[in-house]
């Protein structure tokens, strides 16, 4: 009956860790270590990294990965940067390395597959999800955006505040951790999730239509729509009846905004306007895109006669 009991627990612990275990709750479960042995002689369960088993019929994941590093470095380790956004679910990319943090004064071993990063994690920044010590969501966020570069940490930024993070939580962390690597990308990231990414946008989108050689625009061009009633366009080709409308991230785009654009959208279109929208991201990453876009649409109204 003992030995059912103990691995009752020990199928109970695979379950929830991902089919890794630490040695420790093995030998707490009641395992001696001759009895590990046979159990990894057998083919049962084979050692991972330090102090970590794990069984063979589970599969290996990114939460295995993550669970093998945190189990083996122990409780005051704290999962961090794009490892804790994975876990966090804010993001469905795992780093190759886990990003483990531990406390200057410690001095584990390296770990294959491991990123050891050497600081200390303030209890007001973590937290313990799925069993797991990791960093709140703002400073997650915050350290795998910066981490990520612009293109790619503005992506993952926006989608965190659509998914409910906080941007003064975050801000509050950058003015603590203004120090560290990747504050001065975490500041301008900040400044575009504050609502500087449409000002950025609308000056590239301006830029780009000069550059192109394409003229006749006018930025903020007031109109009356029947149905509607006034409306300010971002960019209006008024002869030609061709509007660029300019977003900045998604995260401003709420569902009033969403529902408001609808019929002002609609309104245009009933008008004989050709609407195309684009964003930050856009104009970052294919602005070339962009001007084929209105290259084609001035092209279209051209042909249909609204010149």
């Amino acid at each position: 009956m003992a030995h059912a009991n103990r691995d009752d627990r020990i199928r109970a612990l695979l379950r929830t860790q991902d089919g890794v275990l630490g040695v420790g709750q093995v030998k707490e479960a009641g395992f001696s270590r001759a009895q590990i042995a046979a159990r990894v002689k057998k083919g049962e369960w084979s050692r991972d990294l330090h102090g970590v088993l794990r069984a063979t019929d589970h599969p290996v994941t990114p939460r295995s990965r993550i669970r093998a590093a945190m189990l083996s470095y122990g409780d005051q380790a704290t999962l961090v940067g794009r490892s804790a956004a994975y876990w966090w679910r804010l993001t469905d990319v795992a780093p190759a390395e886990v990003e483990v943090s531990v406390a200057h004064r410690a001095q584990p071993r390296p770990r294959d597959g491991v990123r050891l990063i050497r600081r200390d994690v303030p209890p007001t920044d973590r937290v313990v999800v799925d069993g797991i010590a990791v960093t709140k969501k703002p400073a997650t966020v915050l350290a795998a955006a910066a981490s990520l570069g612009l293109l790619l940490g503005a992506r993952l930024m926006d989608q965190a505040l659509q998914a409910g993070v906080d941007l003064e939580a975050m801000r509050t962390v950058h003015r603590r951790t203004a120090g560290r690597y990747g504050a001065v990308l975490a500041f301008e990231l900040l400044v575009l999730a504050g609502g500087g990414a449409r000002s950025e946008a609308e000056r590239s989108a301006h830029r780009r239509l000069t550059t192109a050689g394409l003229s006749g625009w006018h930025a903020d061009h007031e109109v009356w729509l029947p149905g509607f009633g006034r409306a300010v366009l971002d960019v209006a080709f008024v002869e030609q009846k061709v509007l660029v409308e300019i977003d900045g991230w998604a995260y401003h785009r709420g569902l009033r905004a969403f529902l408001r654009d609808a019929r002002r959208q609609n309104a245009l279109v009933l008008g004989g306007w050709i609407v195309i929208r684009t964003n930050w991201f856009e104009l970052r990453e294919d602005p070339q895109q962009f001007v084929r876009n209105v290259e084609d649409a001035l092209a279209t109204q051209s042909r249909s006669g609204s010149v």
